[in-house]
């Protein structure tokens, strides 16, 4: 079954700079497919299209042709756990918030159940984390937080725009083990945003790489990651933080 479905999309901006306009083609004539329990990377650097291609997804941005045809129940973990939170709010109303949002449940106390049983998964037990607010949390509790309340509506589908570019490497561990456990646990698709291509080769089955809005390369993980063709592919290989740690183990172990 599929959850996602983008079909020859592409997006152009104008910039303008005195009298002079610019074209900027953001994304061009982009097509894949996602099916249940399948888990996509969409790697680029910064200025590549990523951006644009999720937002378009959700709906935020109309593409100048092409189509895109999604699950209606999708899940959203963005960036920044910082600013994702509203600082008034205590972490099991954050989390239940979605549910009453969408008319699933009346009330806070309807939800408790669901809320503590996210929140275990998550690794944030209810009886320590329920009551705390966003500036008692650190980062990547907060991230986890944001994953919770991705989760609380059990969506089909989950979109992760770049979900651990603003966490330090101890951090961003803990939140690769929370996406690994969706993976293997919940049978839910879901695509992920990054630049870290070797968190993407972690998680992920399939791997797509942007350069200026194209699709330049496409396979499995292990094969983008052992075979890459692009130069591109090869560079951001080259840069990644922890390539090491990634030979030692498919490699040396």
């Amino acid at each position: 079954m599929s959850c996602l479905h983008v079909n020859n999309v592409s997006k152009q901006f104008i910039r303008k700079e005195g009298k002079k306009k610019h074209i900027i083609q953001a994304v061009d004539h982009v097509s894949f497919e996602l099916h249940e329990g399948e888990s996509l990377g969409i790697i680029g650097p910064s200025g590549c299209g990523k951006t644009t291609l999720i937002n378009i997804i959700l709906g935020q941005i109309k593409p100048d042709s092409g189509s895109v045809h999604k699950s209606p129940s999708i899940g959203l973990v963005g960036q920044d756990p910082y600013s994702s939170l509203c600082p008034t709010m205590t972490v099991e109303k954050a989390v239940a918030e979605p549910l009453i949002f969408l008319k699933k449940r009346k009330s806070f106390r309807q939800c408790q159940r669901e809320v503590e049983e996210i929140l275990e998964f998550v690794n944030l037990g209810w009886g320590v984390y329920g009551n705390r607010l966003p500036a008692q949390l650190s980062g990547g509790e907060r991230q986890r937080v944001g994953i919770a309340r991705a989760l609380i509506t059990s969506p089909s589908l989950l979109l992760l725009d770049e979900p651990t570019s603003m966490l330090d490497q101890e951090v961003k561990g803990e939140i690769v083990s929370v996406i690994k456990a969706i993976v293997k646990k919940k049978n839910t698709a879901f695509l992920m945003v990054t630049h870290d291509i070797l968190l993407a080769s972690e998680i992920c089955d399939r791997i797509l790489v942007l350069c200026d809005g194209k699709i330049i390369e496409e396979n499995t993980s292990a094969e983008i990651m052992n075979s890459p063709v692009q130069p591109l592919t090869r560079d951001l290989i080259s840069i990644s933080t922890d390539i090491k740690s990634y030979w030692d183990k498919h490699y040396l172990s």
